[in-house]
């Protein structure tokens, strides 16, 4: 099998989470292994990984280089239902990279690309929760407007979703194609439907509300002085994920004139500032050009 996607910030990675020989890692968002491969090679005993797509497990397991390691344990989950699954084990560190694979973006029957039609899907566990069709199919124009702004920035929201709904409604949207069409055709280098396929996609995977709900599950999980990893690709990601880096350090991140934050310091930030690829890593890989890596340690 031909392995397509490539793992960023690879070496960066390895330094942040602290690779130890017989220590105990997870890499949740597998992939095709990229990630969890440069661990065990570099020592770590033992990587328990997921990813919420059920094919991407199933071809590793059959033709991936550490399908048949007993150093891999690997899951068909979610990664907010890892901490469920580890029980009681602790990990020395913890990794998460939220970007799409390059699998899942060429693959057409998945909904994530406008390149060639595909069905309006969007789901990175197609064993499981609603599609991109039965989001639109139940939001409001307010609501989907909501979904536009907050996951993508998008300043004419209103506009775009009361077009989207209006030709959706009108069956003038049957796939991902019809759904670029409407947003507009490309005059550079962007397609206009670029940011709003990723905001659709993020909510249909209820992707924001899963890293607000797990990242402080996960520091549970840590050893002492147990490091966990997370790589963003667009701005809203990583806003968010340094806020909640910021409040599970004790700072405040609260908007009030009399701070209400509880300044529970529970891990310390070890990235003043995002970690981004190198020169090097931007011109073998341009997909890499919006990574950013934030990383923070639990305290002893």
């Amino acid at each position: 099998m031909e392995w397509l996607h490539k793992s960023v910030l690879l070496s960066e990675v390895i330094e942040f989470i602290g690779l130890k020989r017989v220590g105990t890692y997870a890499d949740l968002t597998f992939g095709e292994g990229g990630h969890t491969e440069a661990l065990i090679k570099g020592g770590a005993s033992e990587v328990w990984a997921v990813d919420r797509d059920l094919s991407a497990v199933n071809n590793y397991l059959k033709a991936g280089l550490l399908g048949q390691d007993p150093r891999l344990k690997l899951h068909h989950r979610r990664f907010s239902e890892f901490p469920g699954l580890a029980g009681p084990q602790t990990f020395d560190g913890i990794l998460l990279d939220l970007g799409v694979s390059t699998r899942q973006l060429i693959s057409e029957e998945r909904g994530f690309t406008f390149q060639k039609p595909g069905p309006l899907d969007m789901r990175m566990d197609q064993t499981q929760g609603p599609t991109l069709r039965e989001l639109l199919e139940r939001l409001s124009e307010e609501e989907l407007a909501d979904i536009l702004y907050y996951n993508a920035d998008l300043k004419n929201s209103r506009a775009l979703a009361r077009k989207i709904l209006n030709a959706f409604r009108a069956g003038q949207i049957e796939s991902t194609q019809d759904l670029a069409d409407c947003l507009g055709k490309r005059t550079g280098k962007t397609h206009p439907g670029t940011v709003p396929f990723m905001a659709l996609r993020m909510a249909v995977n209820r992707e924001l509300d899963e890293i607000t709900e797990t990242l402080p599950k996960l520091i549970d999980i840590l050893k002492p002085g147990g490091r966990l990893v997370v790589i963003t690709f667009h701005s809203t990601e990583d806003r968010l994920v340094k806020t909640v880096f910021k409040r599970l350090a004790g700072r405040c991140i609260c908007q009030e004139l009399i701070c209400q934050c509880t300044k529970d310091a529970r891990v310390k930030i070890l990235t003043k500032k995002p970690v981004e690829p190198s020169p090097e890593e931007l011109s073998q890989n341009p997909r890499s050009r919006s990574a950013k890596l934030r990383c923070v340690e639990k305290f002893q």
